[in-house]
């Protein structure tokens, strides 16, 4: 699964980079970008105690999900835990949007700290997602790494080997969408 230990340590201009284990072995980190370090070193990042839950849950199985989510975890010192729940402006529980717990959770907590963005792989509900952010941004993760690649953070082709290697694992091979983002690079 895990095939290193997180690492942080100093780059260029002594800004901080850590290094996440890959979850597939076909994808190599040491070598081509890794677009979680760039997101959790180039954004403030707050994870709902709902979506921890559901990766820790996840991290005790035995494929692919469970490695991605176990580096999430193991970069844990990268991004805040909360609970939106425990906020004033929030419900006392989560409402049922037809979506799963830390989806909605995400929601939740995005909109009531009025972020700037909230990055989902979720795809077949993209639009419920959409309408129930109140001026949030909604980026699907293909976008956000076709936004690295603009921004100069990887080239096009890494960005397109990148979708490519998460794609049979998310079941996006077919996905207008991602082939939209992909051809847009």
């Amino acid at each position: 699964m895990c095939q290193s230990e997180s690492e942080a340590h100093r780059g260029p201009a002594g800004k901080q980079i850590f290094s996440i284990p890959k979850a597939d072995a076909n994808y190599e980190t040491a070598v081509d970008p890794d677009p979680l370090q760039y997101l959790l070193t180039g954004a403030e990042v707050v994870v709902p105690l709902q979506v921890e839950r559901e990766l820790r849950e996840m991290a005790g199985y035995d494929d692919i999900h469970a490695a991605a989510a176990t580096n999430v975890l193991a970069a844990s010192e990268h991004y805040t835990l909360a609970d939106p729940l425990d906020r004033a402006d929030t419900p006392e529980k989560v409402p049922d949007r037809g979506l799963d717990e830390g989806a909605t959770a995400g929601i939740v907590l995005a909109n009531a700290l009025e972020a700037d963005a909230i990055v989902t792989d979720e795809f077949r509900n993209l639009a419920r997602i959409h309408a129930l952010l109140d001026g949030v941004q909604l980026v699907p993760t293909p976008r956000l790494v076709r936004d690295y690649a603009r921004a100069g953070h990887l080239r096009p082709e890494q960005a397109r080997v990148l979708i490519e290697t998460i794609a049979p694992h998310r079941s996006w091979e077919s996905n207008r969408y991602v082939q939209a983002v992909k051809e847009s690079l």
